[in-house]
């Protein structure tokens, strides 16, 4: 499945902030569960939206908010922001 390049990569630096124990289980996991929202759109590409929903269910709690800030700092809204 394609992924849009900013969100890509900023799920690429959002998971490098992980720990390391971490990182692989967790990229793993959302990149499933974000091409899965996608497919759920009927859409052949992964879009911020499918990602936001992905890291609230497989992020662990202990690393969620660093992970959120990160997607922030790519520009990503979370739901919630402002």
């Amino acid at each position: 499945m394609e992924w849009d390049e900013r969100v890509w990569a900023a799920l690429k630096y959002a998971v490098t902030g992980m720990p390391v124990f971490v990182r692989k289980g967790a990229l793993r996991k959302i990149v499933e569960a974000s091409e899965k929202n996608a497919k759920e759109r009927s859409s052949d590409v992964v879009q911020a939206t499918d990602l936001v929903l992905a890291a609230r269910e497989k992020v662990p709690k202990s690393v969620q908010g660093a992970c959120f800030d990160a997607l922030r700092e790519y520009g990503i809204q979370i739901n919630g922001d402002a």
